[in-house]
């Protein structure tokens, strides 16, 4: 065993116990000093040999920046330190990893609901391994797909802040993903996928389209408040009775729904109490005959005969078939919130008022955002409003 001991290569030990012997590589990873024991290997020639050649293969690695400890000593303190993921991880591993972080981070139920959805998307490259992934790969998946300019880049930044974690635990070096442009790859946008924060509001002829189209009282109602307040539809399923004060004509926001749970305001600013026009008012007294001695919440799906569950249920089983019998350019329900303020803002109404309406810390947002749709709007409003009894709409 003394001729062995002479002969051994350099980072290569041996430790004598009482009964056996083991051995131990030396090396220098991150500038940490890591003795790593090689056991149920028996101290042989060959076996110092292998030693030997591992520990040149543990310092090419590390030259070339491609060591991942856990891939080695999955077993040792030393994993603590450096990261216990192992480059045999899949992109689905990843993926969940990412969605678990965001629940323990408190994201919005419908955040939560999208990311699923997201990780549904990337299906045909589940299994690869994690450092197996390239732009190229990222590239043939993106021009492969069907989905839209919009759904295509949400998935791609779920994707990518999936993958930053596999940066951060050293198995990747850059992130092959930011490397993947979808503009190079898609085309322009189509009117229809238009982000619903883009301000594209309804004018006052396409308003009374869409409620004369509505022909259910409820969504007819449900439509007016909308228009009438700037409410967001997360907020209009959360509405109870008791929120509303019919004696003061005012309504409280404190709450919004989404996927059928029940959440605060979008920011504290959004706690809120709006003013009810005439208009409303008269929406809200014909949604007394539907909900008020049957539910706590103020609209129903007529359908199903239940509170709204969330913003999506309406926009797909009541916004868009009315908006196509209307035959309305379609926009996103959330137009509802910019028709409110450029309405306003053309009537003259106080910047600040308008702010604490609809939930803003100041007027500096209605500044930013609608301040190119003052002269649309200018001497239109008068033939803006409609109540569902001058409609005439049936139950």
């Amino acid at each position: 065993m003394g001729k062995i001991q002479q002969s051994l290569p350099r980072g290569v030990n041996i430790r004598t116990h009482a009964t056996s012997q083991t051995i131990f590589i030396c090396f220098t990873y991150r500038g940490v000093t890591c003795r790593e024991p090689l056991s149920g290997v028996p101290v042989t020639p060959a076996n110092i040999r292998y030693a030997a050649n591992l520990l040149g293969e543990i310092r090419v690695k590390i030259d070339r920046g491609t060591f991942n400890y856990a891939d080695h000593f999955p077993k040792s303190s030393k994993v603590k330190i450096f990261g216990a993921v192992s480059s045999t991880t899949n992109i689905l591993n990843y993926l969940n990893k990412y969605l678990q972080n965001c629940e323990k981070r408190g994201l919005s139920p419908s955040t939560i609901n999208g990311y699923k959805k997201c990780c549904n998307a990337l299906k045909s490259i589940h299994s690869i391994l994690v450092t197996d992934l390239t732009p190229a790969i990222v590239k043939n998946w993106l021009v492969s797909g069907e989905t839209s300019t919009k759904t295509t880049r949400n998935i791609m930044s779920f994707l990518r802040a999936s993958i930053d974690e596999a940066v951060t635990d050293g198995l990747l070096q850059v992130n092959p993903v930011s490397q993947v442009s979808v503009g190079r790859y898609k085309g322009v946008e189509p009117a229809s996928e238009i982000s619903s924060r883009e301000v594209d509001p309804f004018t006052p002829a396409e308003v009374t389209a869409i409620l004369t189209a509505a022909g259910n009282a409820q969504w007819v109602n449900l439509f007016q408040f909308a228009f009438e307040t700037g409410m967001r539809s997360s907020e209009l399923c959360a509405l109870r009775w008791a929120d509303l004060d019919l004696v003061g004509n005012t309504v409280s926001v404190s709450s919004a729904k989404v996927v059928g749970i029940m959440k605060g305001t979008k920011t504290k600013a959004g706690k809120r109490t709006i003013e009810l026009s005439n208009e409303v008012l008269a929406a809200v007294q014909d949604q007394k005959r539907f909900t008020f001695l049957h539910s706590e919440f103020v609209f129903h799906d007529p359908k199903t005969e239940s509170p709204w569950a969330g913003a999506d249920a309406i926009r797909k089983k009541a916004w868009v078939p009315v908006l196509k019998k209307s035959g309305v350019r379609y926009r996103h329900p959330y137009q509802t919130r910019h028709t409110f303020a450029t309405r306003h803002i053309s009537q003259g109404k106080n910047l600040f008022w308008l702010a604490q309406q609809m939930g803003h810390k100041g007027p500096e947002m209605l500044f930013r955002h609608y301040g190119t749709y003052l002269a649309e709007y200018d001497n239109r409003t008068s033939n803006y409003t409609h109540t569902a009894r001058d409609l005439k709409i049936s139950e």
